[in-house]
């Protein structure tokens, strides 16, 4: 063989060698790819990446390690080497710095790491010699989403083992499987996890579900028989017992009357276990001091362990219970908020406990079973009413033939009634739309025409009707027609919807500007005072504006956006007028929406109290709290004070929400000092100012606290100074039948409203509140110093207690304490909490 063809087998034979070995890497960047599709768990992966880089590169020393960045931990999850070991789990990334791993984490970058680079990289301190050293080391950046979140690595001790450029490269492309892999198989187990929890959840439903449905079942039952007048009550007993014995354990049940005139306890039914309980034993008795009495008089649920039932006995509140009783449950039976007996149960055995949810079951029962009886009563009195009716027709007859003949004449009067307002001699609002209408149906068919609508309401008319009486208010309303009558031009039509409420009908526009001048001449002549029973009286008025438009077919739309519209007028300050456009509609939408939700949360008692306690400046002991309304919707969830309470003052709903939360309130601190024995606390409780217009507030107030059983002495009432600027003689008369009563009045915000000395003199005042505007960083305002300091010298002076609003940090706390004002609450003592958060500061120590 010649030289030539020696070269030639040669560069055949390194041909082959490069051939065999792309083949081989071909042959594991496969098995790679395949192994992040088909891989089911991260150990076999890491193993199977193992033996596929072997077969590209050494790789005898080779390792995984994960990186926590948030925890800053790293973890070897795979590891095979021949000289050093990482211990199993993870290890901080402190305890590793330095080494090439966290070299590699921080720099995101690859590192082919020969000897020479590694002594360079010492030098330079960026890294430091960890376990034993090698001949190379070459380690790349798992990165997924642009984080680090790992290292893969090879390593060799072997001098005849060294790594190069192509290495690195074919590592890189590995490590992106790897990642993908590990990304895939995590994002499997996650849901794995998810649809495992919510496999329990929905087993969790479904037994919920089932145990509900029984429920449903099991009341709508009791609801049938209820309704089933014709069922005998002993019957109806015993089928309710019947099926609350389906519900819970009701062995040992009975139902039993109270007779109130008689001071009687009957047993209307029975049922008992025990062998040593006769008729006897449920025979009528005397009201005595048993633990069905205890419940009767109280007028709430009561349940009961041997221990309570002890506990109760030598307090010498109820008699010696029974020793085989180990857990007893009674509810009232009320009737027109009348309590008129109880329903019991009660268990003989300690592994049958009754709870919570056994009493509330229980306490709905007991309605229809009130339900029940108060039915059968109306039975037999509408007996005795049929009897009575039946001789009462022939009078009625004789009735009818007289009302017959009224109601022709009132028809006639009707049909000047029905085009005609009775007070004003004005067309009402049936005319009116009929005009509008028409007005509608001509701009249709020319559009040319234009026209336009206003609506008027007065601004302080009701204050003219409180404080001099309606005649007055309907004198204003006639002037105020024949005024209005007056500033339009005579085919124009001055209409009057219903109290005092106006509108105007402006055809045959030739420029908006005209409608524009009405409505000013309008506003301008109404702000100026009338006179009536010789008292000038201002009222001003708001006034709604709008054009014609093609958009609007009836009276109604064009109606309730002009209404619109002037309601916005009155936000914007009264006494103007303002043009309607579309996001007015959106505006008053939206507070409709909110009023309607907030009479259903009347109807369903969502407004609860939260306190915030009131304390002694002086060693910073709790002396009351303040009721804060609050309300959880069902539908819009937590309802801040601020989005709900201006809408409920100008609806007046207010007050309802008021009396929820002062009768709520009250029971609360009755509760507590039944079961702290904390009689030395009062609740203060704030009253919108319209209440104390009514002359039946006394009486209200005095009913609530005898239905919660709380002394009067124990309650606050908050006013603002509105209350004092009208119907003076009304409020005064109040606020002495509320002194007489036992509760105190305390004047809130005191210094920012139309404060008076006056007042102080004239209006049975006991505390005042001073407005935390003037406390808040007091000791940076030498001017707020000295109003505050005025305010308490004047209190002391008359004898009156002050109260600190809005204190928050501990130098305004001491410089009240320092000025001599006696209480303060705020949030640097307490935030406004509901009741079972207060309730812990209540425990004596």
């Amino acid at each position: 063989m010649n030289k030539k063809e020696n070269d030639l087998a040669k560069e055949s034979l390194i041909l082959l060698d490069k051939y065999r070995k792309l083949e081989a890497r071909y042959t594991a960047l496969f098995t790679l790819n395949q192994l992040a599709v088909d891989c089911a768990d991260l150990n076999t992966f890491f193993t199977q990446v193992h033996h596929a880089i072997s077969a590209i590169m050494p790789a005898n020393n080779f390792y995984i390690a994960m990186y926590d960045q948030g925890a800053q931990t790293i973890n070897f999850v795979y590891e095979v080497d021949e000289k050093d070991s990482y211990p199993p789990g993870e290890m901080p990334f402190a305890e590793l710095e330095g080494s090439m791993t966290c070299y590699v984490i921080k720099s995101a970058k690859p590192l082919l790491a020969t000897p020479e680079r590694m002594e360079e990289l010492i030098q330079e301190n960026k890294i430091k010699q960890v376990g034993t050293r090698g001949t190379d080391w070459l380690g790349i950046p798992l990165i997924s989403d642009g984080f680090v979140i790992g290292v893969m690595a090879v390593q060799s001790y072997d001098e005849t083992v060294r790594y190069q450029e192509h290495d690195l490269e074919m590592l890189t492309f590995t490590a992106q499987h790897v990642v993908n892999a590990m990304m895939r198989l995590q994002d499997r187990e996650r849901l794995q996890k998810a649809v495992d929890a919510r496999t329990r959840e929905l087993m969790g439903q479904i037994r919920e579900r089932e145990k509900s449905e029984l429920l449903q079942e099991s009341l709508y039952r009791i609801s049938e028989l209820t309704n089933d007048t014709s069922l005998d009550i002993d019957k109806f007993y015993s089928m309710v017992h019947n099926i609350i014995g389906q519900l819970i354990n009701a062995k040992n049940f009975f139902i039993a009357k109270y007779d109130e005139e008689q001071e009687l306890l009957t047993f209307a039914y029975h049922s008992d276990q025990r062998n040593t309980y006769t008729d006897a034993d449920f025979a009528p008795r005397k009201f005595g001091n048993h633990y069905t009495e205890l419940v009767i008089k109280c007028g709430k649920a009561m349940l009961l362990t041997h221990d309570d039932m002890m506990a109760l006995y030598e307090a010498g509140e109820a008699v010696l219970p029974p020793k085989e009783t180990k857990s007893w449950l009674g509810v009232p039976l009320i009737q027109s908020g009348k309590v008129i007996g109880a329903m019991v149960i009660q268990s003989y055995q300690k592994n049958v406990i009754f709870n919570e949810q056994d009493q509330e079951l229980l306490k709905f029962v007991s309605q229809h079973v009130s339900t029940a009886i108060k039915r059968r009563e109306i039975a037999d009195i509408e007996r005795e009413a049929h009897e009575l009716l039946e001789s009462q027709v022939k009078l009625r007859t004789v009735a009818l033939e007289e009302e017959i003949k009224q109601r022709k004449e009132a028809e006639a009067k009707l049909k000047y009634a029905a085009t005609h307002d009775s007070l004003t001699g004005l067309p009402n609002r049936a005319i009116f739309v009929d005009l509008l209408n028409h007005a509608i149906a001509c701009n249709v068919r020319r559009p040319e025409l234009k026209f336009s609508v206003l609506f008027l309401d007065l601004d302080r008319f009701k204050v003219v009707n409180d404080s001099l009486g309606h005649h007055a208010g309907d004198q204003l309303l006639k002037e105020v027609a024949l005024e209005l009558k007056r500033i339009v031009r005579t085919k124009d039509v001055v209409a009057r919807l219903g109290g005092d409420e106006f509108v105007i009908l402006i055809e045959d526009l030739e420029s908006n500007q005209e409608a524009y001048d009405v409505a000013q001449r309008i506003t301008e002549y109404l702000a100026t005072p009338f006179y009536i029973a010789n008292q000038a009286v201002f009222i001003g008025t708001s006034i709604g504006l709008l054009f014609n438009d093609l958009r609007y077919t009836s009276a109604d739309l064009m109606l309730r956006d002009a209404d619109t519209a002037m309601y916005h007028a009155k936000d914007k300050g009264k006494g103007r007028y303002e043009v309607f456009d579309a996001s007015m509609h959106k505006k008053v939408q939206n507070a409709l929406r909110l009023e309607t939700d907030i009479r259903e949360a009347i109807i369903k008692s969502e407004f609860i109290p939260h306190f915030q306690p009131i304390v002694r400046l002086s060693d910073e002991a709790i002396v009351g709290f303040e009721a804060l309304a609050r309300w959880e919707s069902d539908q819009r969830g937590f309802v801040y004070p601020s989005e709900f309470i201006p809408l409920a003052e100008e609806t007046n709903l207010i007050m309802a929400i008021d009396f929820e939360i002062l009768e709520k309130a009250c029971r609360q601190l009755k509760l507590w000092q039944d079961q702290f024995k904390r009689f030395d606390l009062y609740v203060s409780c704030n009253l919108f100012a319209n209440h104390f217009f009514n002359r039946t507030l006394p009486g209200d107030i005095m009913k609530i606290l005898k239905e919660v059983g709380l002394d009067p002495s124990h309650l606050h009432i908050e006013l603002t100074e509105r209350a004092l600027l009208e119907n003076t003689h009304i409020v005064l008369e109040n606020m002495n039948a509320l002194k007489q009563m036992g509760i105190k009045i305390l004047l809130d915000d005191f210094g920012t409203g139309y404060s008076s000395l006056s007042y102080l003199h004239r209006f049975p005042i006991d505390v005042l509140k001073i407005d935390r505007s003037f406390i808040n960083n007091v000791d940076e305002h030498d001017n707020h110093q000295a109003i505050i300091k005025a305010i308490i010298d004047l209190a002391t002076n008359l004898q009156m207690a002050t109260v600190g609003e809005g204190i928050e940090n501990l130098s305004d706390a001491k410089l009240l304490q320092e000025m001599d004002c006696m209480y303060g609450q705020g949030f640097y003592f307490y935030k406004p909490m509901p009741a079972h958060d207060l309730a812990k500061h209540l425990q004596l120590p």
